[in-house]
């Protein structure tokens, strides 16, 4: 029994730290958030869809980072899958993993320090609404 449990929690805590590390760089973060904005079976164009406005990167580049990391390190765990040509991603069948980061922080707005939060337009929308 203790050794299920063990299991259990080796496999809990594997799972956070793919989901943890699938969201180390901009341009995923970027995806998973566009993708909980569009319609469940949407596909978004890319590299547009990664690309934030705050922060815009030059095409080309962003194309090839896509293909060769950010669209790999999402779909190994199935929180993207996405085609190539042309270049689409769709929500995966794991995406409400990496989505719940994003509905928590959402919903907690008003509670991140606001030197994670400037720059960042949805979440300094979000605690805008937060103070009124």
């Amino acid at each position: 029994m203790a050794a299920d449990r063990n299991d259990g929690a080796a496999e809990m805590i594997e799972r956070w730290n793919r989901v943890f590390g699938s969201l180390t760089a901009e341009p995923r973060r970027q995806m998973v958030v566009a993708l909980m904005e569009a319609p469940p079976d949407r596909e978004l164009s890319l590299p547009e869809a990664a690309n934030p406005p705050y922060l815009l990167r030059d095409p080309e580049e962003l194309y090839t980072d896509l293909v060769h990391s950010h669209l790999p390190a999402l779909a190994e765990d199935g929180f993207v899958e996405w085609e190539r040509e042309p270049l689409r991603v769709r929500r995966g069948p794991a995406f409400e993993e990496v989505a719940a980061v994003f509905e928590a922080l959402h919903a907690h707005a008003d509670e991140i320090p606001s030197q994670l939060t400037e720059s960042c337009q949805r979440l300094e929308e979000r605690k805008r609404g937060c103070e009124t």
